[in-house]
């Protein structure tokens, strides 16, 4: 058995979320030591692009074999491992009936020594069975969590009658002064439906920086 050392996950149940997606309130495990595996090209694509069920005797060959370092302490995962086919990599973890049940890409550091080192160790073969599609979201997640947050303030802000933030906002984002609320709620909602631009993301600030008074 193959081993990597010392890297950090960030777990999802669908998708997993590239490095540059990742958050700063994302609840990152230090792994200090995980399986390698090898496998063909598509084998790693299945495991990138679907839900699958591994058989029984891969589950044992990696059962408790990864170290998760927790605080002081540490801890095991009963079944995980990384995947790679000399190109890309990819971080599952399994159940004890061999479905996948979350994943996690790695930070671009860990990518590129594990594929400096990968192409002396032989390929593993195990049986496995594709469940189910994941769906791939073509949608940066920063940009979709912009999004959800101006639909919900500007929500907030119709539903409690705050007319004055509401036109404000507006103002900041257009630099128009308009009076009619029905028209900025829909002009508002109508600009979320196309790609984030600079303007969308200066209104997301906004909103922000207004939570976050002294």
């Amino acid at each position: 058995m193959n081993y990597y050392y010392d890297c950090l996950l960030n777990w999802n149940e669908q998708e997993a979320y590239e490095f540059y997606e990742w958050n700063d309130y994302d609840y990152l495990e230090l792994i200090k030591k995980i399986p390698l595996v090898k496998v063909k090209h598509k084998v790693l694509l299945d495991f990138i692009q679907n839900s699958v069920k591994v058989d029984k005797e891969f589950l044992e060959m990696i059962k408790d074999k990864t170290l998760v370092s927790d605080k002081k302490n540490f801890k095991r995962i009963e079944y995980a491992s990384l995947f790679t086919d000399t190109k890309n990599v990819i971080a599952l973890e399994f159940n004890e009936e061999g479905l996948s049940i979350s994943r996690s890409n790695l930070l671009i550091d860990d990518d590129l020594n594990i594929l400096e080192v990968i192409y002396g160790i032989k390929e593993t073969t195990f049986n496995y069975e594709i469940i189910k599609k994941i769906e791939m979201n073509q949608t940066l997640r920063q940009e979709k969590e912009a999004k959800k947050l101006i639909l919900l303030e500007i929500n907030n802000l119709c539903q409690n009658k705050e007319i004055d933030k509401l036109k404000y906002l507006y103002y900041e984002y257009k630099k128009e002064n308009i009076n009619d609320i029905d028209y900025i709620y829909e002009q508002i909602k109508s600009d979320l439906e196309r790609k984030i631009d600079q303007d969308i993301l200066k209104l997301y600030h906004i909103i922000k920086l207004s939570y976050h008074k002294v």
